[in-house]
């Protein structure tokens, strides 16, 4: 979802937010949105985690240009139930504005009582073409069914992207620290770090 600008005889790609998401903030290039993620039901064979709550799944992204890769549509974390396990799942529907050669995107989370749970974290070796649209998706999963039960919010971000020629572009963690601090103030720089995983993982890719 892009518009394409003419500047100066050079194309340049612009992310367009989506009609499905609401521009919340922005700091220089990074812009920060919400949309729903849908019921926070997980289903659980012929039951169901939270299955009689009608609240929604509150996703916020930030997306930011400069970092040549942006998200193509809403992403967030959400709940399942699969043999026991429970798992965070998020697909990850990208595109590359210049051509890249790796990412890595972060996910935050918070619970119903607006406490931080955690960072998830996936990093993508590949190579993509400016232009190329691409849907990652990854599971995290944990034996711990109350840290699903009560999720609620998350805020994914490009942390970190290594362009075509070598170079690795950090992003200004400014507006996710500034997005994590309305929800939950104690939130430091140092929870944007990832977790360590100590479960297995399910990975698919399309």
């Amino acid at each position: 979802m892009r518009q394409i600008v003419l500047i100066l005889g050079t194309l340049i790609l612009v992310p367009q937010v989506a009609e499905s998401q609401t521009e919340v903030d922005r700091i220089g290039s990074a812009v920060a949105t919400v949309a729903s993620g849908g019921s926070v039901r997980i289903n659980r064979g012929l039951g169901g985690v939270s299955s009689r709550s009608s609240l929604e799944l509150e996703w916020f992204m930030v997306n930011d240009p400069s970092l040549s890769i942006v998200f193509d549509e809403p992403v967030g974390a959400k709940g399942d139930e699969d043999d026991g396990w429970y798992w965070y799942e998020v697909d990850m529907h990208m595109n590359a504005l210049a051509p890249v050669k790796a990412f890595e995107v972060r996910i935050m989370t918070f619970n119903v009582w607006r406490q931080f749970t955690g960072t998830l974290a996936f990093t993508q070796l590949e190579d993509l073409e400016a232009g190329q649209d691409k849907t990652f998706e990854r599971s995290w999963g944990s034996h711990v069914e109350s840290r699903l039960r009560a999720h609620l919010t998350s805020i994914a971000y490009v942390a970190r992207v290594m362009l075509q020629s070598g170079e690795i572009v950090v992003a200004d963690p400014e507006l996710v620290l500034k997005l994590a601090k309305e929800i939950e103030e104690s939130v430091t720089l140092q929870d944007l770090e990832p977790d360590v995983e100590p479960s297995p993982l399910r990975v698919a890719e399309q």
